[in-house]
Parts: C-alpha cells; sequence; structure tokens
C-alpha cells in the first residue's frame, strides 16, 4: 500500500519496501526538515527495515550534518536517483557519511528495483 504525505517543502511516498523523497524546487534539507523527515519515517515503518530512496529532480540545498542526526537503525539503504551530473558529484560527498548500502542511480525503476532485492 502506498502513502503519499506532502510537507511545504517535500513530497515522501511510503512503499513497503522503500520510501521516495522529493524535495522541492529551491528548497533545503536543514536539520529541522531531516528531523521531520525522519519521524515519518519512523511513524510509518514502526522497525520495520525499509530503504529510503531521494529522488533529486529540482535543486535544493543539503545541509551534510543531517548525517550526523539521528540515522534510523531500519533504515538499510539509501539511494539517490538523479540525470544532473552535478548530484553525482554531491553524491560523493555523502556517501563516505552514510555508513549502510549507499548508491546512484539515473533512474527511478533502477532504484526502486535495487531496494525490493533487500526484500526478495
Amino acid at each position: 500500500m502506498t502513502k503519499l504525505t506532502q510537507l511545504p517543502y517535500c513530497n515522501l511516498t511510503f512503499n513497503s519496501t522503500h520510501a521516495i523523497l522529493v524535495m522541492h524546487e529551491g528548497s533545503a534539507i536543514t536539520i529541522q526538515t531531516a528531523k521531520e523527515i525522519t519521524s515519518l519515517l519512523e511513524e510509518y515503518y514502526k522497525g520495520k527495515n525499509f530503504v529510503l530512496i531521494t529522488h533529486r529532480k529540482h535543486s535544493h540545498q543539503i545541509d551534510l550534518n543531517v548525517y550526523k542526526g539521528r540515522i534510523l537503525k531500519n533504515m538499510i539503504g539509501f539511494a539517490i536517483v538523479s540525470e544532473n551530473p552535478e548530484e553525482i558529484k554531491r553524491a560523493l560527498q555523502e556517501q563516505p557519511l552514510w555508513n549502510e548500502a549507499f548508491t546512484f542511480f539515473h533512474k527511478l525503476s533502477e532504484a526502486e528495483n535495487w531496494a525490493r532485492s533487500f526484500f526478495d
């Protein structure tokens, strides 16, 4: 079952195995927005394992300090989806800050297939 949550700065779609985060154009992932997103993930998955996919359709800022915040133990993978070469560069900065499975895709369908593979 899929659930969509719309916040002023993003859309968050929840699926049984993964969540898809799409930030709005010009928005930012700050410590505060990351806490809100984390709370929604925690509430939806309630300790069940899941993968987070961030589909970077629009440019937005990211405070890399969010990786030092509370990371959910049941978030077993993280994928970035974008066709923008700048996002690939940014992902390379983010990857060392994340301890679990982390990968980059050009297409959302590829990231969703990767996320589902954790549960096959």
